[in-house]
């Protein structure tokens, strides 16, 4: 009977940690690609507020040239 119990908590040891190993790699996973993410994010609004801003002054030079 305690070689039953014994085995059950292996079990349950074993379980554990492959979930805490999943858990960990699951959160590297995010850590290591989350900057690579916000760097394309903020490029691509960088630049789509350049194109707004020289779209905006072009209308005001043309709405000045005429």
């Amino acid at each position: 009977m305690a070689r039953h119990r014994r085995s059950r908590s292996n079990l349950k040891l074993y379980a554990g940690l492959t979930v805490a190993c999943g858990v960990i790699a699951v959160l590297a996973h995010f850590l290591f690609e989350a900057p690579d993410r916000v760097r394309a994010y903020a490029e691509a609004e960088l630049e789509t507020a350049v194109r707004s801003a020289v779209r905006s002054e072009v209308r005001a030079a043309a709405a000045e040239g005429q």
